[in-house]
């Protein structure tokens, strides 16, 4: 091998990492393009309009949560004493509260997990997403299934079913809020980098357009 060979190899790697980063990639330009690839904006203008509209419905929605919590749980006057959770000795108005908080975190950390790549946040919102789910099901399961428990099924079916609409309710409005606050990110990231992606309708446009031309 001559001397001007063994030069070009050992300057190869570093000619290839000239060139990946001659291209203007920004930093978080992988994180952008999972968001991009999760929530499938179709172009560039309508990421606002997203934006916005996610985050007005999470907020109505987990808005809405605590006024059912409000008005069906914290004022209804349950006897509080009869149905005490097993999991850490909570009433059902404690028990509620804690399936929302728990709907919430989980939520969070499940779509940041996501589009992050990071395992552990996602093993523990799969725990609190558990934890929930047996609140959400324990005062139905105690009224039929657990001798001499102090919950007849009519209140423990009227439990369960507050609870669970407070959960799915709680989970899907964070879910919204979470998918807001990545847009917004985005928009930033496309602001601050000059960053833009393809019209996706365009694309579709024209690859249906090949498509006719094709079986003609």
């Amino acid at each position: 091998m001559s001397e001007v060979d063994a030069l070009l190899e050992s300057d190869a790697p570093t000619e290839h990492h000239q060139v990946r980063t001659g291209r203007g990639m920004p930093p978080d330009a992988e994180f952008a393009e999972r968001i991009l690839k999760r929530l499938n904006p179709r172009n560039p203008e309508i990421v606002y309009d997203m934006a916005a509209r996610a985050s007005k419905n999470g907020g109505m929605l987990i808005t809405l949560m605590v006024v059912i919590w409000w008005l069906f749980i914290g004022v209804k006057g349950d006897d509080l004493s009869a149905g005490v959770s097993v999991f850490f000795s909570l009433n059902f108005e404690q028990a509620a509260l804690a399936v929302m908080i728990l709907s919430l975190c989980s939520a969070l950390l499940t779509e940041f997990s996501r589009d992050m790549g990071k395992i552990l946040p996602s093993t523990a919102a799969g725990g609190m997403l558990i934890l929930a789910g047996l609140y959400v099901a324990e005062p139905l399961v105690s009224a039929l299934f657990i001798t001499g428990a102090d919950l007849d099924v009519q209140i423990g079916l009227w439990r369960t079913i507050r609870l669970g609409v407070l959960w799915g309710g709680t989970t899907y409005g964070s879910n919204l809020i979470v998918n807001a606050l990545l847009l917004k990110w985005l928009i930033r990231f496309m602001d601050s980098h000059d960053y833009e992606f393809p019209d996706r309708h365009e694309q579709d446009s024209g690859a249906n357009s090949v498509n006719t031309l094709v079986q003609d």
